[in-house]
């Protein structure tokens, strides 16, 4: 239960039926340490080893006892109990323990004792666990402790918890059985639905970029569960590769316990083991996983400036610019054309903010009130994009490159934002289109759009921020949407686009 893939043991007994390996890890589609496809749930053994090898990988950082035990739950214990093993060996990293600054992970001493004593009704009870990760002296001890009382069977462990696991929690699950059933016949039933539902939060990275299309605003890298990885604004997403890559695959070397601080990120002035770092085709090399899964996840894009032209809008897919603008866009990785577009109105307030972008020069941009309001009408030209695509497009948004290493807005936030309409994403804290908004389905398919943080409405009102009216260029290419999507007349264009207001 090491938060890192135990690739090793795993190469070892590949192709040997006589060993039953299990690894749950963080695996974040191939992005966490150790990167590549050996962590995938797909990775199952080969020859007489097919099915012997067991990987339940974590999409995002966060997970705790709920997960954790729903893996027990409908995995681990059913196979386990199948194979009847004669002894169960752990591999007792604690980096997956709440407050470690490595891991990312927030299992509970009480998480792991329910852990334990659900494998000790394997093997009748033989289990030898070895200790080996773990950062956090204070969670690292406790965590320990708790193992070791329900193995010496000192206390009763109540194994309920109030907690749910995360939805992404349930897909992982789903798929790593469906892999498995052919292996394990315990594992073919399908899950009760009313289990699959979860209510945690996603994990949220922020990451360090800097002005992009329309956003002039310089962005911080900062980790949750990691603390303050960069500090400064940087100029390129060049920067964000460095400090990202640098922050997030520290090198263990760098890694200082400290007993006051209970385990905390501290740089080390050791230079004698650092590693090399990685280099940003290493990096693109590594991000490949998570963009061919979320290459097959269709979402609509709302666009309600600038973007309702569909030329314009090209500019986020296929590079280049449009007239008016003074930069071109770098475009998304993957230049395929939207499959579908559509028109809609909804019911929230459209009105122009900020001074001056990058992008279109002196005058205000468009922005969408985050609160629905059903005397408000806007126009949105909705275009059915991947959701690969869609974090191409909200990168470029607030940040002049498309680079990344992980998605921005994953499948954990996906599901935040629909249940929860929308979700501050601290991903680009800073950016002017920061706040992503989920404005129901269509086709079966969710509607998200990007606008301001909602504390910034009261700045705009007060004055804090500036309303200003959009320029000439930008008025032009809004009209242009709208007259070509066969919405308004250029008179109705114009009078609509005028009349935005708070």
């Amino acid at each position: 239960w090491d938060v890192h893939h135990g690739n090793g043991t795993q190469k070892v007994f590949w192709n040997d039926p006589r060993v039953l390996f299990f690894s749950v890890h963080r695996f974040d589609f191939g992005t966490f340490y150790p990167t590549g496809d050996d962590g995938s749930y797909t990775m199952i053994g080969e020859g007489l080893g097919a099915g012997y090898n067991i990987n339940v990988p974590w999409e995002h950082g966060l997970c705790g006892d709920a997960d954790y035990l729903a893996v027990w739950d409908h995995i681990l214990i059913p196979v386990a109990k199948s194979f009847n093993p004669n002894i169960v060996l752990i591999s007792g990293g604690f980096d997956a323990a709440i407050n470690d600054p490595l891991g990312g992970c927030r299992i509970t001493p009480h998480g792991y004792s329910i852990m334990m004593k659900k494998l000790m009704t394997i093997a009748e009870g033989k289990i030898m666990m070895a200790l080996e990760g773990g950062y956090n002296l204070n969670s690292l001890s406790k965590s320990v402790l708790a193992c070791v009382e329900a193995l010496l069977e000192e206390k009763s462990i109540i194994e309920t918890i109030k907690e749910q696991p995360f939805e992404s929690t349930w897909s992982v699950i789903c798929m790593v059985r469906h892999e498995l059933s052919a292996y394990w016949p315990v594992l073919g039933a399908n899950l009760p639905e009313k289990i699959l539902v979860g209510k945690g939060k996603p994990c949220i990275i922020e990451i360090d970029v800097s002005s992009g299309s329309d956003s002039d605003a310089e962005i911080n890298l900062i980790s949750e569960g990691f603390g303050a990885l960069s500090e400064g604004s940087g100029t390129s997403c060049e920067a964000y590769f460095e400090n990202a890559v640098e922050g997030v695959t520290l090198p263990l070397s760098q890694l200082k316990i400290d007993k006051d601080s209970e385990g905390t990120l501290a740089p080390s002035n050791d230079t004698s083991h650092k590693e090399p770092s990685l280099l940003p085709d290493q990096i693109v090399s590594n991000s490949m996983m998570w963009r061919s899964y979320f290459s097959n996840i269709d979402i609509w894009y709302g666009s309600y400036g600038s973007n309702m032209w569909k030329p314009r809008f090209l500019c986020y897919i296929e590079g280049g610019q449009v007239e008016g603008m003074k930069n071109p866009c770098c475009g998304s990785r993957d230049k395929s054309l939207p499959k579908a577009i559509l028109w809609k109105v909804v019911s929230h307030q459209l009105f122009f903010g900020r001074s001056s972008t990058q992008t279109w020069g002196k005058g205000g941009v468009a922005f969408l009130h985050p609160k629905r309001n059903n005397n408000a009408q806007t126009y949105m030209c909705l275009y059915r994009i991947t959701l690969e695509q869609f974090n191409d497009v909200l990168l470029q948004e607030n940040c002049a490159k498309q680079e990344m290493a992980s998605p921005l807005f994953d499948l954990a936030a996906l599901d935040f934002v629909i249940e929860n309409k929308s979700m501050p994403l601290m991903a680009v804290k800073g950016g002017w289109y920061s706040n992503v908004l989920y404005l129901g389905h269509e086709d079966g398919i969710p509607l998200l759009t990007m606008t301001c943080m909602p504390e910034e409405i009261e700045h705009f009102k007060s004055g804090k921020l500036p309303r200003h009216a959009p320029s000439k260029d930008y008025v032009n290419t809004l009209v242009k949407g709208l007259v070509e999507g066969e919405q308004l007349s250029e008179m109705e264009a114009l009078d609509y686009v005028n009349g935005a207001n708070l």
